[in-house]
């Protein structure tokens, strides 16, 4: 039949149609709801900005770094809590 004229991926829904299925809704949601308004919301979601980014990354840091104590603690000196608690030891309690 020919591909969609938007995506160019999928089959176009009947042989006179332009579009598939999936961009035949997204084109009615643009009609609908004009196209600037979803523009906009696709950028406000799937958008990350600068921000957003830089708090992904110093979250994802934090948790590798909390990883990363959990596998080696510190150990200060024999009668501290991280040497009596040892990863391999809490497996035997």
């Amino acid at each position: 039949m020919g591909l969609c004229a938007y995506c160019e991926k999928e089959q176009r829904e009947t042989f006179f149609g332009s579009y598939c299925s999936g961009c035949r809704q997204l084109k009615n949601l643009c009609n609908v709801y004009g196209y600037d308004r979803i523009l906009g919301i696709l950028k406000e979601v799937c958008i990350r900005n600068e921000d957003q980014l830089e708090n992904k990354i110093l979250k994802k840091k934090a948790e590798i770094d909390a990883k990363d104590e959990d596998l080696n603690p510190k150990i200060i000196d024999e009668k501290s809590e991280y040497y009596l608690r040892r990863p391999k030891d809490k497996n035997k309690n």
